[in-house]
């Protein structure tokens, strides 16, 4: 599980400990060459010592000391990991301050240190239990008083003081340990005292005992032994508190301090009920899904793409071991579009249940987490059962999830069918019976950021869904038809993940997906049918609208499915969409419900995907420009997009500053515009949800959002009109 959820940090950890490995052999060889040797000297008085002398051979303490940079480094580097690979993890949960700077692991000798560090965003992104164990541990922390987490800071103030004094310029080197020292004499000599000395670093020669003779001569044999341990040390601020206080238990016990905090991380992201990012396999690089034909590796010849692009339908197909591509003609001209294979599911887990978390992933690393519901358990009469494998809920649209996962392949194309065709009918029955069962009371489920959500009976459009995880699916299995109370549609778990990545709404999975009402004839083939159905958007004439719905606004018309992956054209754009939802998601209700947050961001992500990357660049160029604006005066920037009957409308403002006044100005804005639908459609029901932009200045976040919502009547008066007429129905 460790390596599968952290994999960097494991890797790190691994080169530590051969780090050491490999330090400790190269000190056994210097040993075993005579590294070391004794000297017992008396003097004509009598008096005299025992020392251990080292004969370090040229570089051997340089070369020690380059194995121990590349331990600590790499111990820094794995606990480094541990966080760049949590926020990458969770980083479906919330925005991450400051996403620009760089994640590490702070290690601070004070409290003012460490809030500095937290002050770069060091932490930004990690779960709250992660942040609170990485606190306590700090060396300067004395609370909690618990004797594990003493250990912890004690390995943390080694790893601390150890990398200083590398960079100080100290070296590895011996300690010497006297234990034992041994003195011979012959008679009339007598011995009159033997005082073994301290411990200390051996650089070149080190007493380990002083002594003192009677009736000594030079012709007297004196012999003896040093009794001593030669241990390698990093003797800089060395100070042993016992004889087994040595140098390589102190750096045992930082490794394991570290490969805890391995541990520990790693339980608390697998325990945490939320969605994860989708793996990617870290070892493959990522490849570019959308890019030009002309340009692509594969060298298609000119000849090849103007006859793609005049076909029927424009579209080319290559299929690969690994990967399906596309050749998609567009009014643009000819794009070609990777379809990877699946993601690679985690290991640590049956592949089963590892791929139903891998469906709810792709759907919250791409959609928003908030909409993907955790699988539930009920007990029944004669036992348990498991409502879906997963659902996606966005307001009342819904999709039931069942995945079917196929361990390895028979190598048999008969009986693979056979499985297929099984399973298939089995998700089908019981996708309806989820169905059923969700349309006859309210159930409490649990979402994708481990909140309560309730789901309503009778309220959802249900659609099914099948995904096959299969390791080779057999070439043209075709799908039966299938009969249920709800639409079905089966999908690959690579197609799936296709339409995630190429929309990045779950409000427009659905809608695609309540759109086909079925499945492909041939399983695989859901990529192919959205782009024959992206074509069909793109040469359909736009529907008419009554020039009063949008009034002094343009109209502006995109299709439902891009032709190009949503974000491929401008994805710091695109996400800014994202961005305000995850500002939305994670920020603490007072006096609304959960249910009332989900209303918004089912809107908000309700936008079609056509307009998404154009409104990021109006939002992103309005915040430069509110910036740059005069400080005395007050910039904003405004766009609504009027909303159809029945639709929530929805309203984006910048403003260069954020004050109790622009705030009631911006109310008032989001007030008047509800009004205005009045002139187009009437209803009690009607939503209007306005979003705020406003910059900051102090390093801790890039903006701050503010989200308001009105429904049905106002009962402004006609003063109030006025003056908001006033304000924001200008030419300029």
């Amino acid at each position: 599980m460790i390596a599968e959820l952290y994999p960097e940090a494991s890797q790190h950890l691994k080169a530590a400990r051969e780090a050491k490995a490999t330090m400790a052999s190269t000190w056994g060889s210097y040993l075993d060459a005579g590294l070391n040797d004794v000297e017992v000297l008396t003097h004509p008085d009598g008096r005299g010592r025992i020392t251990v002398r080292a004969d370090w051979p040229v570089e051997a303490r340089e070369t020690l000391t380059n194995l121990f940079k590349v331990c600590t480094s790499e111990l820094w580097a794995c606990l480094d990991s541990l966080v760049s690979e949590s926020v990458a993890m969770f980083s479906v949960l919330k925005r991450p301050r400051a996403p620009e700077r760089p994640r590490f692991f702070p290690i601070a000798d004070s409290e003012e240190g460490f809030n500095a560090l937290l002050e770069e965003s060091c932490l930004g992104g990690v779960l709250q239990r992660q942040f609170q164990m990485v606190l306590d541990c700090q060396p300067f922390r004395s609370v909690p008083a618990d004797e594990a987490i003493e250990r912890f800071r004690i390995g943390l103030r080694q790893l601390l003081d150890w990398t200083l004094r590398l960079e100080s310029g100290a070296q590895v080197g011996a300690w010497v340990t006297p234990i034992d020292p041994e003195l011979r004499v012959e008679p009339p000599t007598r011995v009159l005292h033997l005082e073994v000395l301290a411990p200390g670093a051996l650089d070149t020669e080190r007493d380990v005992a002083h002594y003192g003779l009677a009736n000594y001569s030079r012709q007297g044999n004196v012999s003896g032994k040093a009794g001593s341990y030669v241990d390698l040390a990093f003797p800089d601020g060395f100070s042993p508190t016992s004889v087994q206080d040595t140098f390589d238990q102190r750096l045992n016990l930082t490794i394991d301090v570290v490969e805890r905090f391995v541990i520990s991380f790693a339980w608390l992201a697998d325990t945490t009920p939320s969605s994860k990012r989708i793996r990617i396999d870290s070892n493959q690089p990522i490849p570019s899904v959308w890019v030009e034909a002309s340009q692509s590796s594969r060298r298609w010849s000119d000849a090849e793409l103007t006859a793609l692009k005049h076909s029927d339908i424009g579209l080319g197909i290559v299929s690969d071991t690994d990967q399906l591509t596309l050749l998609v003609a567009t009014a643009d001209g000819v794009y070609e579009r990777i379809i990877p294979d699946a993601s690679p599911l985690r290991g640590h887990a049956k592949r089963g249940i590892a791929a139903e978390s891998a469906a709810r992933d792709a759907a919250a690393t791409w959609g928003l987490p908030d909409f993907v519901i955790e699988p539930r358990i009920e007990r029944t009469g004669s036992g348990v059962r498991e409502i879906s494998d997963g659902l996606l809920l966005v307001g009342d649209h819904g999709l039931i999830v069942q995945v079917k996962s196929r361990d390895a392949d028979s190598g048999m194309p008969g009986r693979e069918a056979s499985w297929l065709t099984k399973k298939i009918a089995e998700g089908a029955r019981q996708a309806d019976g989820t169905a059923r069962r969700l349309s006859s009371k309210t159930t409490d489920m649990v979402n994708g950021r481990g909140r309560t959500v309730a789901v309503n009976e009778g309220n959802v459009r249900w659609t099914g869904v099948v995904i096959i995880d299969h390791p080779s699916p057999p070439d043209n299995y075709r799908i039966e038809n299938l009969v249920s109370r709800i639409p079905i549609v089966v999908l690959l778990r690579r197609d799936w993940e296709f339409l995630f990545n190429q929309l990045r709404s779950t409000r427009a999975v659905i809608g695609y997906l309540e759109r086909v009402e079925g499945s492909t004839p041939l399983l695989g083939g859901e990529p192919e049918r959205y782009y024959e159905l992206a074509a069909a958007d793109a040469a359909a004439e736009p529907s008419k609208i009554e020039p009063a719905a949008f009034g002094r606004g343009e109209l502006r018309s995109v299709p439902l499915l891009p032709a190009a992956p949503a974000g491929s054209d401008d994805d710091e754009a695109h996400g800014m969409v994202r961005i305000m939802c995850e500002d939305i998601a994670t920020v603490h209700l007072d006096n609304r419900t959960e249910t009332d947050r989900l209303q918004v961001l089912a809107a908000i992500d309700g936008l079609p995907v056509g307009h998404r990357t154009d409104l990021g660049r109006f939002l992103l160029d309005g915040l430069h420009d509110a910036r740059q604006a005069d400080p005395e005066g007050v910039f904003w920037k405004m766009r609504t997009f009027r909303a159809t009957a029945g639709e929530p409308q929805l309203g984006f403002a910048v403003c260069s500053k954020f004050t109790e006044l622009t705030r009631q100005a911006f109310i008032s804005w989001l007030l008047l515009r509800h009004h205005e639908r009045r002139d187009l459609h009437t209803s009690t029901d009607a939503v209007s949800i306005g979003v705020l932009l406003t910059p900051r200045g102090d390093g801790l976040r890039d903006w701050d959002t503010t989200m308001a919502a009105v429904t049905g009547e106002l009962g402004l008066s006609e003063e109030e009109l006025h003056r908001s007429r006033a304000l924001w129905n200008r030419e300029h």
